[in-house]
């Protein structure tokens, strides 16, 4: 009797060290899976295949749409299990029939509905190590060898062969996020997603450039550009080196941040090592380290790499100016309007064309073809056709004005005048700190109305005239203290004339100060959005009828306007 149960308690322990094969991911939580491991999505959507030893992190199916699943890592303390990595980002699985398998060759494979391959541990080793984004580690070129796999404390999933030997890691293919310990190094990126409720790869990235020095840089569908360090200083003038050869960025455990290009922040509540940290490359392109708060499970930002959120590139795309008012917002310029009403990488085109037959035209018919309208502290970086300091207005002017390339030009008053024709208008963005005004060229019938008010800067020999989109326009000039005791003297003489003709005058002075230079002036930020009421949007829509989308604001619907504009 005593050997039967023996034996019987034998023959349980040996069994439970063999691997199986399961459809449920909630048939065992742990940190480790075997060779010969299989799982399928029903059932187990959102539910960890994988949990670390300290359950700081699961692993498993994660949904990123309707009926999409990403097979990935995320943090299982956080009220949103917000993921860190995902093995096919932008190829997502079918939620009915798609399995992750363990096969007995060792490799880790994704497939979808069709069993057609998605994502491959091997192969993808392979083609990193091909494009140099990864190193073989010990030696071994794939992860053919392994037998099991495991999910660590840090967040990192690892395939070891039988001798224990880490042979693949998920750390050494980052997305969008780093961990602590977690080293992004020569040929890796981190890489945005495209938009907050969008898992796949954006436009926005992180990486050590061919000078050794990590930077933030926007790929569109259009342009390129980098944009942190800031491009208007050297590499020097930006607190960074690019004498080292390592080209190695690491979080550590306490929320420093550093790099080997002299890179070195902290997070607002560095120090303690129990902090559940990440660094992330957020879908605005603005790189950011979180820090989590356990009691309420919510993240708190506790350092950002840019300060002034316009200073990203591309978050309007092309001609779109990135405004600040109650948050970030994107609008188009007067005599613009959006590429895309769906997306905003499309940027905005123009209403008008403005070729080049103009050359053919004597200046004076040309320059009765268009005029210029001011954007108040607003300036489009980089695109220029030329660069002019110590230059009056009227001339930067004239400069633009005579060229058929030139779609605008910047002017700024920091000592001297500084003038900057733009031949393409990108990474347009508007902000109180900007010591500088944009002028932007467009037909006369752009804006153009009897009410419209012109002011003349005389700098030179000729006039400008430029549509006014402010009356305090030239408060940083030379002129400034002019135009304050004119300020001063006109709302004087307005305030006596309200004490006798109150009634009149209140009527002519809300009819001025709804100007329509102003508001074409201000358009991208004040008035960027016509409200519409219930019975239009259903009129528009077709009572609803063709949804698009869903999100945190509610369900998104096509629509037209009588006037066939696209909303926005």
């Amino acid at each position: 009797m005593k050997h039967q149960f023996f034996l019987s308690l034998l023959s349980l322990s040996l069994l439970s060290l063999l691997p199986s094969s399961s459809s449920s991911s909630s048939a065992s939580l742990s940190s480790t899976i075997y060779k010969g491991a299989s799982f399928s999505i029903e059932g187990n959507e959102g539910e960890p295949i994988l949990t670390s030893p300290d359950s700081a992190f699961a692993a498993g199916f994660y949904a990123v749409g309707a009926n999409a699943y990403c097979f990935a890592i995320w943090f299982a303390g956080s009220a949103e299990k917000t993921a860190v990595w995902a093995a096919n980002r932008d190829f997502p699985v079918n939620g009915r029939g798609s399995r992750l398998t363990f096969g007995h060759d060792g490799h880790l494979v994704l497939t979808d509905v069709d069993g057609s391959v998605v994502w491959d541990s091997t192969a993808a080793a392979a083609a990193a190590i091909e494009t140099g984004t990864a190193a073989a580690i010990g030696g071994a070129a794939t992860s053919a060898a392994a037998v099991e796999a495991g999910l660590l404390d840090t967040g990192n999933l690892v395939l070891r062969d039988g001798s224990g030997r880490t042979v693949w890691r998920s750390f050494d293919y980052p997305t969008d996020t780093l961990l602590p310990t977690q080293a992004l190094t020569k040929g890796k990126r981190l890489v945005s997603r495209f938009g907050p409720d969008a898992f796949q790869a954006g436009y926005h990235s992180l990486y050590f450039d061919n000078d050794n020095v990590l930077r933030l840089m926007y790929d569109g569908p259009d342009i390129s550009s980098i944009y942190w360090p800031s491009p208007d200083y050297n590499v020097f003038q930006n607190g960074r080196t690019n004498y080292n050869s390592t080209r190695l960025a690491v979080l550590d455990r306490t929320g420093r941040f550093s790099s080997s290009d002299g890179l070195g922040d902290s997070a607002a509540d560095s120090g303690p090592l129990t902090k559940r940290r990440r660094i992330t490359l957020d879908y605005d392109g603005n790189l950011r380290i979180y820090s989590l708060n356990e009691t309420g499970r919510y993240w708190n930002v506790t350092w950002v790499a840019i300060a002034e959120r316009c200073n990203v590139h591309g978050l309007c795309g092309a001609n779109g100016i990135c405004t600040y008012s109650r948050a970030v917002t994107c609008a188009c310029p007067p005599g613009y309007e959006m590429s895309d009403a769906r997306d905003w990488n499309r940027g905005c085109r123009p209403t008008f064309n403005l070729s080049c037959q103009a050359r053919q035209k004597s200046q004076q018919q040309q320059q009765q073809q268009f005029h210029f309208v001011e954007l108040p502290q607003t300036d489009f970086y980089g695109f220029d056709l030329g660069f002019n300091s110590s230059i009056s207005f009227d001339d930067c002017r004239r400069i633009c004005a005579q060229s058929c390339l030139c779609l605008g030009f910047g002017y700024r008053l920091t000592g001297t005048g500084v003038c900057y024709p733009k031949i393409a208008l990108f990474n347009g963005y508007t902000s109180p700190n900007f010591p500088g005004n944009f002028y932007l060229k467009v037909p006369r019938t752009v804006g153009a109305s009897e009410s419209t008010i012109r002011s003349v800067l005389r700098c030179g020999n000729a006039s400008a005239e430029v549509e006014v989109g402010s009356a305090s326009m030239y408060g940083k000039n030379r002129n400034s203290t002019k135009w304050a005791y004119l300020y001063v003297f006109a709302l004087a003489l307005g305030a006596l004339e309200l004490l006798f003709v109150v009634t009149g005058w209140w009527f002519l002075f809300r009819k001025h100060d709804t100007s329509k230079s102003v508001q074409e002036g201000y358009k991208m930020i004040s008035s960027q959005f016509r409200r519409f009421t219930y019975r239009e949007l259903k009129e528009a829509t077709g009572k609803f009828k063709e949804e698009l989308g869903r999100g945190g604001a509610g369900v998104v619907y096509r629509g037209f306007s009588k006037t066939k504009e696209w909303w926005r």
